[in-house]
């Protein structure tokens, strides 16, 4: 893995474990990915998940705990690639490895 894959890779999962909304924003900006996907992948609306984005309205908590996780699942892919392989041990590990380290 290279530096710079790494840092990237921090750099996503430390977006996610600040969890805040403008951490949220900048992780799905960050992974390339529309409001309209992760909307999507989350089971709102566009509409509604802009309005969340722009702070008109805050999300449940169940639901910004859901918009976490369908952006982790976002960053597994990342991992992935970078490791060259979809071993998920080998990426839980890393994962679990990158947020203890980020404490």
């Amino acid at each position: 893995m290279t530096g710079t894959s790494f840092k990237h890779i921090e750099k996503l999962i430390r977006l996610v474990k600040n969890g805040d909304t403008t951490s949220l924003i900048k992780l799905r900006q960050e992974l390339g990915k529309t409001q309209k996907e992760v909307a999507n992948k989350i089971g709102i609306s566009e509409g509604q998940f802009g309005r969340w984005e722009r702070g008109e309205q805050k999300p449940s908590r169940w639901h910004h705990i859901h918009w976490k996780l369908k952006l982790s699942y976002y960053i597994d892919d990342v991992i992935a690639e970078t490791l060259g392989t979809k071993d998920s041990e080998l990426n839980a590990q890393l994962w679990e490895l990158m947020w203890r380290l980020l404490d």
